[in-house]
């Protein structure tokens, strides 16, 4: 792996960027830069939360609070023309998942929920240089992640309690590149607790993938560990702010953590045919180094994610669609706009 990365500096640089985390070109480093427009566009602040499909990837524990068939897609837009050096490289970051509800089929599961879930990131047009430094042609690198994953509620009464396991499956391929190609596993678990209907606690805890390239070497990601809590609070009628706060903890990084919050206003018409059920504005603060272990505060807190979004919930013949857009501000790398859509019939 050493011998093709010193071929692939420019790759590295976009990875390590676009990641915007200190050590981020670990193994399955795309993997860090998340899925789901109202995740994104609350600075990633989400694992107390995770109530929609995108919970694959957040809070696995998230999806047994989906008890209706879903379906999530992201896809992403990056401004390669803004990266100095990068013009002609197309990136790409895109997502898709579906959750199926076991109770719709038999009582013996309780009321388990399974998802499948794919991560999709890719980048084109890549400089291919030899080992004096002379472009040799480009190539395209691909990533992808699939996830199996499963959560349920422990229980659902005063307060709930829910769990839930993802394993996921993950490959790289650089075209025309010797020993381009790796695959490895990764396994995450999480928890959330939700107590007065409205303060939620959120545990989440990813091994880090381990990744396996065709020459033999070994890249393996760090063990990350994530602690979220959230409230929503009823400002007025039909008006709600949601804070949300992630703690994040990585091996050899120094503690981290995400801010988030979404205004609602919410139950603005409902019909047979069609209804509104909320308008959103979030936004968000991501990567916060909070201690100076290793020395690198700083050169993070220079980098730091600054996010914002919004969302359109509605009804349409009696199913429920979500409509999310989030943008990265701040330095030039972040700046990608990110569309989802969740379908729950």
């Amino acid at each position: 792996m050493k011998k093709i990365m010193k071929k692939l500096i420019p790759l590295s640089l976009v990875f390590l960027l676009t990641a915007n985390s200190y050590a981020a070109v670990g193994g399955a480093a795309f993997l860090k830069r998340g899925v789901g427009a109202r995740a994104l566009g609350m600075g990633g602040a989400f694992t107390s939360l995770s109530n929609d499909t995108s919970a694959v990837y957040w809070n696995p524990a998230g999806l047994g609070q989906v008890q209706d068939y879903s379906v999530t897609v992201m896809g992403s837009t990056g401004g390669s023309d803004e990266w100095p050096g990068l013009e002609d490289m197309t990136p790409s970051h895109n997502f898709v998942a579906v959750s199926v509800p076991m109770s719709k089929f038999t009582d013996s599961l309780g009321a388990s929920v399974f998802a499948l879930g794919l991560i999709n990131s890719t980048m084109d047009n890549i400089t291919h240089s030899d080992s004096l430094g002379n472009e040799i042609g480009s190539f395209s690198d691909s990533q992808n992640a699939v996830y199996l994953s499963w959560g349920m509620p422990v229980w659902e009464s005063s307060t709930n309690l829910y769990v839930g396991v993802s394993i996921k499956y993950i490959m790289e391929k650089m075209d025309g590149i010797d020993g381009g190609s790796a695959s490895g596993y990764d396994l995450d678990a999480g928890v959330i607790y939700n107590v007065f209907e409205t303060l939620n606690f959120g545990l989440f805890i990813g091994k880090g993938a381990a990744m396996k390239w065709d020459g033999g070497e070994t890249d393996n990601a760090a063990l990350t560990s994530k602690f979220g809590v959230s409230n929503n609070f009823k400002l007025i009628d039909n008006l709600v702010l949601l804070g949300s706060a992630d703690l994040i903890q990585r091996q050899k990084e120094p503690l981290s953590g995400n801010i988030g919050f979404e205004l609602g206003y919410i139950n603005i018409y409902d019909s047979d045919v069609f209804g509104l059920s909320g308008l959103f504005l979030r936004g968000g603060v991501e990567s916060i180094a909070l201690e100076n272990r290793y020395g690198v505060r700083d050169e993070i807190n220079k980098n730091i994610t600054y996010t914002a979004g919004f969302g359109i919930d509605m009804t349409i013949f009696g199913k429920y669609l979500q409509l999310d857009y989030a943008l990265g501000l701040g330095n030039q790398f972040d700046r990608q706009s990110k569309i989802s859509l969740n379908l729950y019939f």
